[in-house]
């Protein structure tokens, strides 16, 4: 057993994640591989500093827990501001969940310090190790969010499918609107004569007085676009229901499509691997959220990725096997 384990899960991680950067560059797993990398080393790191630098040790717990307590208070004050301004919705409150587990994270620090002994001292890393790549991750997605929020239509595109969002009584909400501005924006073809046709996706939820591809429809009008390029997908009542449901509309419409999804920034990824899933072969663009939605809306999709796509969660149960197995060995 090697004395710090964490360099060679480091090596492994990283050497998977350069592999995994020339087969699927822009699939999220490869940032997972670098995220679990990178932690990996910090383990190390860290195991060797507080064994011969006690001094550098310290400076970097003190920082670490400096950052944690910025980004628990940060979501807190953020939740509070949302709750205040939208209401008491669920996903407002999960920032503020998600504030209070990083607090309670530090605080859990601060007894198992107390405590003291082995078996705390193990706890402590586990449970600092899951933060940090937690976090790091995170981080990492969230540059993904603001990349491709940023991207731009590939030439060629034929249909442009917009999902739906909530709605403001009859009209598009404001996180909608600017989905219809971002698809709009598309309608510039590499041949005039061939506008593109816009897919409005969405169903009529329960609070809703129409559906979100009627509301949708009638906004483009209002904005100089014809009937006859409009089509409507009003059963949908989720983003896979979105993909599939349109799909099978151009499909109808004729073969020989190239279709552009738009939806939020922060929705992109998630809509992408969807798409991939259920064998949608679509691009997807992101439209710019309101700043002070953003930070929420990115928490939240960040969550739902992880349940969605389990390989975060498998990369946290291997970073964990190195001190464990570690703790194991030495007794």
């Amino acid at each position: 057993m090697p004395e710090y384990p964490e360099y060679l899960a480091a090596a492994v991680f990283a050497a998977g994640g350069l592999v995994h950067a020339v087969l699927a560059p822009h699939r999220f797993s490869t940032a997972v591989l670098f995220c679990l990398a990178v932690t990996s080393a910090g383990l190390g790191v860290s195991a060797r500093s507080a064994q011969t630098h006690h001094t550098v040790a310290t400076v970097l717990a003190v920082l670490a827990l400096l950052g944690a307590l910025a980004l628990g208070l940060l979501l807190l004050v953020d939740a509070v501001l949302l709750v205040r301004r939208y209401g008491p919705q669920t996903p407002l409150l999960a920032t503020g969940a998600a504030g209070c587990a990083v607090l309670a994270v530090l605080g859990l620090d601060a007894v198992l310090y107390a405590v003291g002994g082995e078996v705390a001292g193990g706890l402590m890393v586990a449970v600092n190790a899951a933060a940090a790549y937690l976090s790091l991750l995170f981080l990492v997605f969230t540059g993904y969010v603001i990349v491709r929020g940023r991207s731009t239509p590939p030439p060629g595109t034929t249909h442009v499918v917009v999902l739906g969002a909530g709605l403001d009584g009859d009209r598009p909400g404001p996180l909608l609107r600017r989905r219809l501005e971002r698809a709009l924006a598309v309608d510039a073809p590499d041949v005039p004569d061939t506008p593109v046709t816009f897919v409005v996706s969405g169903g009529q939820g329960d609070d809703e007085v129409v559906s979100e591809a009627d509301a949708m429809a009638d906004y483009l009008r209002a904005r100089g676009v014809s009937s006859d390029r409009i089509v409507r997908e009003d059963r949908s009542v989720n983003t896979r229901q979105n993909l599939r449901f349109s799909e099978a509309l151009m499909e109808r419409a004729g073969p020989g499509h190239r279709a552009t999804v738009v939806t939020s920034g922060f929705h992109v990824y998630r809509t992408t691997l969807l798409a991939r899933r259920v064998g949608v072969p679509v691009d997807v663009i992101g439209a710019p959220t309101s700043p002070a939605y953003w930070l929420s809306a990115t928490l939240r999709e960040f969550g739902a990725v992880l349940w969605l796509d389990r390989l975060p969660l498998v990369g946290l149960s291997l970073l964990l096997a190195a001190p464990v197995a570690t703790a194991v060995f030495e007794r």
